[in-house]
C-alpha cells in the first residue's frame, strides 16, 4: 500500500512540475540564423548565425516569464528580429536596445502577440 501511495505523490508531483512549464514558442523547426532589420527603415542591419547564442536565446524565449502589452502605450522597438530556418521566417519579434518594463523587465516583444518576454539577452551586434 505504501508502494502505491508513494507512486501516486511521485506521478501527482510530476504532472504539477510538467504544468508549470513555460513553452512560450511554438518553433516547428530549428532556427539557423536571426536577422536584425531597424524597426523603423526595414534596412537589415546584420545576421546572427552563431549557433550557441541562437539555441541560448531561443532556450530563453521559450521558457521565459511573459507580459501583455495589449492595453499598454510605448515606444516602437529598436530592431525587429527575424529567425530563420533557410528561407523561412519562423519568428517575428521587436528587439529593445535598453531594458524595458512593460509588465515584465525584457528586451523581446512579440508585437502580434501583445507579450513581452522576461529576457534581457543582449545582441551580439550592439
Amino acid at each position: 500500500m505504501l508502494k502505491v501511495k508513494s507512486a501516486f505523490v511521485f506521478l501527482l508531483f510530476s504532472f504539477i512540475l510538467l504544468g508549470c512549464q513555460t513553452n512560450n514558442l511554438n518553433l516547428n523547426k530549428e532556427v539557423f540564423s536571426i536577422e536584425v532589420y531597424e524597426w523603423n527603415s526595414e534596412e537589415l542591419v546584420s545576421t546572427i548565425d552563431e549557433k550557441e547564442f541562437i539555441d541560448e536565446l531561443v532556450k530563453n524565449l521559450d521558457h521565459a516569464k511573459t507580459g501583455s502589452t495589449a492595453n499598454m502605450n510605448f515606444e516602437s522597438p529598436d530592431f525587429e528580429l527575424h529567425f530563420k530556418n533557410g528561407n523561412e521566417t519562423l519568428l517575428e519579434i521587436g528587439y529593445y536596445k535598453k531594458v524595458m518594463n512593460l509588465d515584465v523587465e525584457g528586451r523581446y516583444w512579440d508585437y502580434r502577440e501583445d507579450t513581452m518576454y522576461n529576457v534581457k539577452l543582449q545582441l551580439q551586434n550592439e
